[in-house]
This record gives C-alpha cells, structure tokens and sequence, in this order.
C-alpha cells in the first residue's frame, strides 16, 4: 500500500490524513513575526488559519515529515531551528506534531494549492477563524510561551 492510500484510509478510519502528521508556524528572527497559512477550499477545514505541514509517510520522523511538507507547502528550506512543541492527541490515536521554525528573515513562500493566502502576523495578533488544530497549538502554555520569548527576543 503506497502512503496515499494509507493516508487515505486513516482518514476514512479516524477523519484525519494520515495516522500522524506534523506542521508548524514559522517565526522571522529579525521581525518576531509568524508566517500563518490560509487554508485553500480543497483542504479538510478549508478557508481557516493553520500551520504548514502534513502526513508523516511511513518510515519518517515528524521532524523530516515537517521539514519536507514545508518545503513542498512554501519553498522554503533554511530553518535555523526546528523546535519541538505541542502535540495534538485525539480519541482515535491520530497525533499532530507541532514545530515552531525559526528563519533569520521574513520571506515570501512559493504556496501550492493547500494554500490560498499567507501572512506575517505579530504574535497575540492571531488571524479568524483559526483552525482548530492552531487554535489548540497556540492555547498550550509552554508552545505559547516559546513562540513569545523568541517573537519579542530580536524583532527590528
């Protein structure tokens, strides 16, 4: 069974792609800013604000999984830190691995069709209406305070 269809059976199973997936938020050093994706209308939950990401394929981390849904969600591929943080658990055993990635500047992504807008937003500045997989990651305490301490640590 390739990934696809595995993904696609999770999803008929649980309601989720995939038994596992990973995304993240992306925070510019040099402004203390966060890249939030705009969910397309083909997407689960379409037209919300999210993260980057997607299945984890098997044999995969949820780190690589990250990695490599963001550089095929935005172009982008220059991380200066890949930082672990909330984990979303549901009831049917699907987990959501959630990451901050921090760039040194702000950046303009290449999107593909899971995506319809993007922004820069500053943080507490949070876009509506949210996903309620963002919505989870940002009300955890300790992800929460991350995202803050390095969103105020260096901005211009």
């Amino acid at each position: 069974m390739s990934d696809r269809e595995d993904h696609a059976a999770a999803l008929r199973r649980t309601g989720f792609w995939g038994r596992a997936a990973a995304g993240c938020l992306i925070l510019a050093l040099d402004t203390g800013r966060i890249l939030i994706p705009h969910r397309s209308a083909h997407c689960q939950q379409p037209n919300t604000w999210g993260t980057w990401g997607g299945a984890i394929d098997r044999g995969e981390s949820p780190e690589a999984a990250v990695l490599r849904e963001l550089s095929e969600e935005t172009g982008f591929e220059a991380p200066v830190d890949t930082i672990p943080l909330f984990v979303f658990r549901h009831k049917s055993g699907f987990r959501y691995h959630n990451f901050l990635i921090t760039t040194a500047r702000e950046f303009v992504p290449r999107i593909n069709w899971e995506t319809q807008a993007f922004a820069w937003f500053d943080f507490g500045d949070w876009p509506q209406p949210a996903h309620f997989g963002l919505t989870a990651f940002l009300d955890d305490p300790r992800s929460n305070a991350v995202i803050e301490k390095l969103s105020r640590a260096n901005p211009a």
